[in-house]
């Protein structure tokens, strides 16, 4: 009888020693499914974060163009008002040349007339 005694107590510690075993990996398996639902929830976000962010890009992307289409615009508006400024001065300064041609013995009271380039950075500068 001493045998299957120490059978029986041998199977009964193998017994213990396996629901103990059993409920640590169900605690760790616990612990384990919680952390997926937190992964799968940050996923979740993140999903939400890059298509928030993509249509940001997007918005911003069509922004730019828009304020570049608005900027190129202003551009050539602004050129063409210093070319015309250009040739206004151009002009005044052919009638400045004829009208002080008969009177050259007269002496100069006026400021001298600047090259083209000049007269638009001196004008640019009182601004």
């Amino acid at each position: 009888m001493d045998m299957s005694l120490t059978i029986d107590v041998i199977v009964i510690v193998l017994l213990a020693a396996t629901i103990f075993y059993a409920f640590r990996l169900e605690r760790k398996l616990e612990g384990l499914r919680s952390a997926h639902t937190a992964f799968a929830g940050v996923v979740r976000d993140l999903n939400t974060a890059a298509a928030r962010a993509e249509a940001g890009v997007q918005g911003l992307k069509l922004a730019a163009e828009s304020s570049g289409e608005i900027l190129d615009d202003r551009i050539k508006r602004a050129r063409n008002a210093g070319d015309e400024l250009g040739l206004v001065l151009q002009t005044a300064q052919r009638v400045v040349q004829r009208l002080d041609g008969p009177r050259a013995s007269a002496p100069a009271t006026r400021p001298p007339v600047l090259p083209v380039g000049e007269a638009m950075r001196a004008f640019s500068g009182k601004r």
